[in-house]
């Protein structure tokens, strides 16, 4: 299994192969568009990405709950 961690914002995110995503260890629920092959979640509506990665740097850097300092 290949695990992808990195900090964002002064956040640790990690994603792997079976497309887990946490970010500071919290698994961070999101959705996979098969026709648009886009990643997305709730806690940025109306966005889409193309890497998980991506997805995971901006949750980190975008949304409230996971911005360090704003928890």
């Amino acid at each position: 299994m290949s695990k992808h961690t990195e900090v964002a914002n002064d956040s640790k995110i990690e994603t792997d192969d079976y497309n887990q995503l946490t970010n500071e260890g919290k698994e961070v629920p999101y959705e996979f568009d098969e026709v648009n092959k886009k990643w997305s979640a709730h806690y940025l509506p109306y966005t889409q990405y193309d890497p998980l990665e991506e997805l995971a740097r901006a949750i980190a850097t975008d949304t409230v709950e996971f911005i360090q300092g704003e928890k």
